[in-house]
């Protein structure tokens, strides 16, 4: 079924898209700018399952590269956006009939819906993470075997690269070793398939969960208690699941480092109230990767963990963190493709080595009920 996309939903997107980040993907506020923009000059963006399009169409995604606190120091356009496309359907010789997203959290959920807008071709209601991952390959289309190739990224300055060859891991490598002479963000224009194989390996309706997410927190105001329910109903009936409250209180110690060119470290909650006895860990690469209990996990990546902020419920991502913050501590039930061995073997926690197996969180909460 057809829905519209319109100035009006770009706000109610972006907030959804901060939850299904996990900490990380980026600010979204200059891409809600060349979103609104977009649709302003450009009409209501069409929303489509890949169910919608012939299975032989090509859908092509659509995204950024690099550090988003770089996006906003170059003031991209979303031009760039546009560019990396063309140059893509070029190279390879094809006509994209639609946009798709490569991840839903943060910044790269507006990316493919300011380059639909430009283009004025629909936007597929799918993404490949159903959440924010630190790595170009970490997706559902690779995990199930699509080529991300080509790649083509453009800066700017109308500088692109195309990257060609048979293993996603190293069409990654190769873009992100040029990054650095390229300013260190670009758009990215890449994984082309056709509808056929899209509808077999992506995650539906990511779209769509986010702007409702959106939706029903910014009805909620600033109350966490609202907020926190609000969600629960959105994504209790969704391809998620109903999220877990781990603890609330302050973050008593935070450590941040760059390694690798990604953001680690780790933070720690000191409960209050009727949480005044539990101190939660939680370590991130990026994004939030793990909560823990003393020894014991409490939540672990694939599931989605969130810092909200206590004033105000909306989630905080982890250049925001600072000491002596109040803020509640959650989990949402990643879905189940994200659980699928395939899927593990790319996004599981020993990955980022965090653990040597994988438990869902609804089983770490039943667990901890039983031994705090």
């Amino acid at each position: 079924m057809k829905h519209k996309l319109k100035e009006k939903d770009v706000d109610a997107l972006a907030c959804g898209a901060l939850f299904l980040g996990s900490g990380g993907g980026g600010d979204t506020s200059l891409l809600q700018i060349m979103a609104k923009q977009a649709i302003r000059e450009n009409g209501p963006v069409s929303l489509l399952s890949p169910f919608d399009l012939p299975d032989d169409a090509w859908i092509v995604c659509s995204g950024l590269m690099g550090s988003p606190a770089i996006h906003f120091e170059k003031m991209m356009s979303g031009d760039e956006l546009v560019a990396a496309l063309r140059v893509l359907e070029r190279e390879k010789q094809i006509q994209a009939m639609a946009i798709a997203g490569l991840e839903i959290g943060g910044i790269n959920a507006m990316a493919p819906l300011v380059t639909a807008a430009k283009t004025k071709l629909p936007l597929i209601d799918c993404d490949g993470m159903g959440r924010a991952f630190p790595e170009f390959q970490m997706t559902t289309y690779h995990a199930f075997g699509v080529q991300a190739a080509p790649l083509v990224i453009c800066s700017n300055h109308d500088d692109w690269r195309y990257f060609s060859g048979s293993s996603n891991y190293e069409i990654e490598k190769a873009a992100r070793f040029v990054l650095p002479e390229m300013g260190g963000s670009v758009a990215a224009a890449c994984v082309p398939m056709r509808a056929a194989m899209m509808q077999e390996t992506a995650l539906h309706h990511t779209f769509t969960v986010a702007k409702r997410i959106g939706q029903s927190v910014i009805a909620a105001g600033t109350d966490i208690h609202r907020v926190f329910a609000n969600l629960s109903a959105d994504l209790q009936n969704s391809i998620y699941g109903k999220p877990h409250k781990l603890t609330e209180g302050k973050i008593v110690d935070l450590q941040r480092y760059l390694q690798d060119d990604f953001m680690r470290g780790e933070l720690v909650i000191e409960g209050t109230g009727f949480h005044h006895s539990e101190q939660i860990e939680v370590r991130f690469q990026s994004e939030y990767l793990l909560a823990k209990e003393g020894k014991r996990a409490v939540a672990m990546v694939p599931d989605l963990i969130c810092v909200l902020d206590a004033d105000n419920g909306l989630p905080l991502l982890i250049e925001e963190l600072e000491l002596h913050m109040k803020v509640w501590l959650i989990a949402i039930p990643a879905p189940v493709l994200l659980r699928h061995p395939k899927m593990l073997d790319v996004v599981g926690p020993w990955n980022f080595g965090v653990s040597d197996t994988y438990t869902p969180v609804e089983q770490l909460v039943a667990e901890a009920g039983d031994w705090r």
